[in-house]
């Protein structure tokens, strides 16, 4: 059994060496306090300072039911959601927990959404995301495969759910019912 110990802790140390970190907090500097940084899941928001606005934006919202509905019958156009948020940032702690409901309203998975923290500068270190061009936080970004479908950046043009669909059915803002 001796042998089997050295081949057995190799393994365990390359899994834990290439394991990622998910829901990582470190402080910033130029925030003054703590931040989410790199790829994250809905289990962030159980921790403080971070559960006191999400779970205050998720209980207060309330999406339109029409509009959720709608999401329902159409959200198999959408393979995945990745949204790029600052947990530093006003909006994103107002917009994603309204998201996160939506997404429980109308039953989409959370298998469906990539959730990755930036920095102030809108960076995650170690990891390279300027192919995202990522300007304002947060960013939703919605794909069907790889082909992206569209983009809500910052704030929603009319309600995040009606943006949200119109991307899903490929519509135009503003566009007459």
């Amino acid at each position: 059994m001796k042998t089997y110990y050295p081949a057995i802790f190799l393994f365990l140390l390359a899994f834990t060496g290439f394991s990622q970190d998910v829901n990582k907090v470190e402080y910033s500097e130029r925030v003054g306090s703590m931040i989410l940084i790199g790829e994250c899941n809905r289990d962030a928001f159980t921790m403080e300072p971070f559960q006191e606005w999400y779970d205050f934006e998720y209980e207060e919202y309330t999406p339109e039911q029409s509009v959720i509905e709608k999401l329902k019958k159409n959200i198999n156009d959408v393979s995945r959601i990745k949204i790029v948020m600052g947990s530093w940032c006003s909006d994103s702690q107002r917009e994603v927990p309204r998201f996160y409901r939506i997404m429980d309203e109308a039953g989409i998975p959370d298998e469906k959404v990539e959730l990755l923290c930036v920095n102030r500068d809108k960076m995650v270190p170690g990891m390279d995301i300027s192919a995202l061009i990522i300007e304002r936080v947060p960013t939703f970004i919605f794909y069907d495969g790889i082909k992206e479908l569209g983009r809500i950046i910052e704030t929603p043009a009319e309600t995040l759910e009606k943006d949200f669909l119109r991307i899903i059915v490929n519509k135009p803002l503003y566009e007459p019912e």
